[in-house]
């Protein structure tokens, strides 16, 4: 079977209040706003992986805030991209909008030769990491 897409949705408090930090990150990946009325939802593709973001009424999910001392987050939406490049561009329009990284972009050689990456949490502690690594040679699965 060959699996032709991917989405995730995260729940949030206030998609307003998201919007302030999926806004910056969707534009910088590349995502182009698919649906959504930008008050309870709101979705974005790129190719074939779509990121959704949406409130619950009563709220069902909230989560921990993470130190940035975890050696793993659990649960994390974690993308790969096809450079350093791009790993920077999606660090620099965070931080330009406000955001610090739970982790910081650099290599983290744990997870495997030249890995690379740069992770963020929002608002609701929804993280996402984005990240590379070197082609060729043998590679290792974080």
């Amino acid at each position: 079977m060959k699996i032709t897409g991917l989405h995730i949705c995260f729940e949030v408090a206030s998609v307003k209040r998201a919007m302030k930090f999926y806004a910056p990150l969707t534009e910088a990946a590349g995502f182009t706003a698919s649906f959504g009325d930008g008050k309870n939802h709101m979705g974005w593709r790129n190719e074939n992986i779509m990121l959704a973001i949406g409130t619950a009424k009563p709220r069902r999910v909230t989560r921990k805030r993470p130190t940035g001392k975890e050696f793993v987050v659990s649960d994390h939406l974690g993308l790969s991209v096809p450079s350093r490049g791009d790993v920077d561009k999606i660090d620099k329009a965070l931080k330009k909008a406000g955001f610090k990284p739970l982790f910081a972009a650099q290599e983290y050689p744990e997870f495997g030769p030249g890995f690379y990456a740069v992770t963020f949490r929002d608002a609701d502690n929804n993280i996402i990491e984005f990240c590379t690594r070197p082609t060729g040679g043998k590679k290792k699965t974080a």
